[in-house]
């Protein structure tokens, strides 16, 4: 059998098993809160999958692989920022955000953020913030498909325009039979299918090193810069190198595809249980990126793309028949990873462009999933998304917009709704400026300088509510002014 045989019949065999997925999802989904939201009765297990299938994704563990190939041990800060964000989420939001956006019956993280606005300006709030996640969550699935195809086309020769209609309408399909259970189950499955790559890969390279004695005297042989910790810099800009790669973990607060997560797991057992297997599965993924990463460099210094690092150890040191495994893997985590972003921007149509008073509707959802997975082809093939270079905007501008509000409102204040306004679009509004001039040293001006801006902005216009029960003063009654 070819190795074009091979990757066929795999993917034939993915097929199955996202449809088996769907059918199994779509039997315990009953209604629209069972479709978004899982009724708030998610599984600890689909729970943490989801979670680390959207804050440590399949693009986040190629991007940890990348930094470790060009920057060596520096890239250590990049894998620490993912992984302090993890552990942020899942000591500190966690909790608060489950219990608080039950008592608030809200369904999406956008939801849950412009709740406390008042009946005034909580619709533009909510819909605000649902026009910069659709936007920014179409970009992010219309990169990943071009990149995924792409890929299996230079691989296999597969058609592009094939490619990536029958893998959106497939997943799109599963997702709008079985909702969150599906995109879950999705979720589980890219982060198998990564943790087989980049678990496995590093195997047969460290034994064509000669051990990890080979490995390290490599990286020493390829120049200071490889071994230190900071990539050869000192003072200012080394500190901008650490707080750059850093500040990727704080984007991870506003993902409402991941966040969505936290808001739907079971409490009790499961919410503990969670938040434990989260940060140790991320903890195993990012160390292996990095592993994969090193092993790459020093074997092929000449590689020209550091994203292929994963698919360059796995044709170059494999037999064809086994690389087809990995590369159908890495293909296969790339597209099950925008399952949940098609979710999530069905979710915003579905609930925040919508009346406030108006009742949850799977119709519409479904609807706007169709929609928003025929935007995402499109956006795929006529428009040329670099992932490579412009991967990371949409995780940091919905960090910088949605995460310092979301801290903020978890910490027990109120946001008056102009400094709610103003710290959501100034975040998206300065990582966009930021992404378009020169890269700082750690992209510091990108990733940290647009969320602190934000988040100055949600404290300076907080304030503790004396009545957790009224949300706003016009609200207030006679009774309230009064006393009796």
């Amino acid at each position: 059998m070819t190795r074009s045989s091979a990757i066929q019949l795999m993917l034939i065999a993915i097929i199955v098993a996202t449809v088996f997925a769907a059918a199994w999802s779509s039997r315990r989904t009953h209604h629209a809160a069972d479709w978004l939201i899982a009724n708030r009765r998610l599984g600890a297990k689909l729970a943490a999958f989801g979670y680390i299938g959207n804050a440590t994704s399949a693009w986040t563990l190629v991007l940890v692989t990348s930094a470790a190939f060009v920057s060596g041990l520096s890239a250590m800060w990049v894998a620490g920022g993912f992984l302090l964000g993890t552990l942020l989420s899942m000591s500190y939001v966690a909790p608060r955000l489950r219990t608080m956006s039950a008592a608030q019956d809200a369904v999406t993280l956008t939801q849950f953020i412009s709740a406390d606005a008042g009946d005034r300006l909580q619709p533009t709030i909510a819909r605000s913030a649902a026009a910069i996640a659709i936007l920014l969550l179409l970009l992010q699935v219309g990169g990943i498909v071009r990149a995924a195809a792409y890929f299996l086309h230079e691989d296999a020769g597969n058609s592009i325009v094939v490619t990536a209609m029958l893998s959106v309408g497939v997943i799109a399909g599963c997702v709008l039979a079985g909702g969150i259970r599906a995109a879950s189950l999705f979720d589980a499955m890219l982060t198998v299918a990564m943790g087989f790559t980049i678990l496995l890969l590093p195997l047969p390279a460290i034994v064509a090193l000669g051990g990890w004695d080979g490995l390290t005297s490599g990286l020493i042989v390829l120049g200071p810069t490889m071994t230190d910790w900071f990539a050869g810099k000192s003072g200012v800009v080394a500190l901008a190198l650490a707080g750059g790669a850093l500040g990727l973990g704080s984007a991870i607060l506003g993902q409402p595809h991941a966040m969505v997560r936290l808001m739907a797991v079971r409490e009790g057992r499961s919410l503990l249980a969670l938040r434990w297997i989260a940060p140790l599965a991320s903890a195993v993924l990012l160390a292996a990126a990095l592993l994969s990463g090193w092993c790459a460099r020093v074997l092929y210094d000449g590689l020209q793309h550091p994203e292929q690092v994963l698919y360059a150890l796995a044709t170059r040191l494999l037999p064809p028949g086994i690389a087809a495994v990995f590369v159908v893997a890495l293909f296969t985590a790339l597209m099950l990873s925008i399952a949940s972003p098609l979710l999530a921007i069905a979710s915003q149509c579905a609930v925040d462009l919508r009346r406030p008073a108006a009742l949850l509707s799977s119709g519409w959802a479904r609807f706007a999933l169709a929609l928003a997975a025929v935007a995402s082809v499109l956006l795929a093939l006529l428009v040329p998304l670099d992932l490579s270079r412009h991967g990371l905007l949409p995780f940091l501008a919905l960090g910088a917009a949605f995460g310092p509000i979301l801290l903020v409102r978890l910490s027990g204040k109120r946001l008056r709704p102009g400094s709610m306004l103003g710290a959501m679009w100034s975040g998206f509004s300065l990582t966009l400026i930021f992404h378009l001039l020169p890269d700082s040293p750690g992209d510091f001006l990108e990733r940290v300088l647009p969320f602190v801006a934000s988040l100055g902005i949600a404290l300076t216009g907080g304030e503790r509510r004396r009545n957790p029960d009224r949300a706003d003063r016009a609200q207030e009654t006679v009774h309230d002014r009064i006393p009796i």
